[in-house]
């Protein structure tokens, strides 16, 4: 993935936010998933409309850590591919 592209979570995934991240659950090979609360973040704003360039541009600015914006947007195509080969991703 780049960071220009926009992928979208698949619908059927069920999300269910938890304390310290969330779990997802793919209904289409009944298996869960835990994501921690920056990669439950991720996958929240993953509708398809934003790129992961805006994801990480908006994890940073929610994060204030100062941390370097190549950074963050190489950590969220990382993210995002590790859904995409568990299938989450349209």
């Amino acid at each position: 993935m780049r960071p220009e592209d926009t992928p979208k979570a698949r619908e059927d995934v069920l999300f269910r936010e938890l304390d310290d991240g969330c779990a997802l659950y793919d209904p289409d090979n009944e298996k869960v998933h835990s994501l921690n609360l920056t990669a439950g973040f991720i996958w929240c704003l993953m509708d398809g409309s934003r790129a992961l360039a805006q994801i990480a541009a908006e994890i940073a600015e929610a994060a204030e850590s100062g941390a370097d914006a190549e950074t963050v947007v190489a950590d969220v195509v990382q993210a995002a591919e590790q859904l995409a080969r568990q299938g989450l991703l349209e």
